[in-house]
């Protein structure tokens, strides 16, 4: 048949690329990461939060 072999089926071709970017591990990492970074701040941000909307609210926005 000859050598016409589509990248995707070639091994570390497309296919292997595309499982990598598609791989759900680096965004749950992430976004555990984050978690624990808001978890020691918390106080922070909800006085952050809590002042943003009441800034919000009070200068006629609403």
């Amino acid at each position: 048949m000859g050598e016409s072999v589509r990248s995707a089926d070639r091994p570390g071709g497309a296919r292997a690329v595309r499982a990598l970017l598609t791989d759900p591990v680096l965004p749950v990492a992430v976004l555990g990461l984050a978690v624990i970074a808001a978890v020691l701040h918390a106080p922070v941000l909800t006085w952050a939060i809590t002042g943003g909307l009441a800034g919000y609210s009070l200068s006629g926005s609403v």
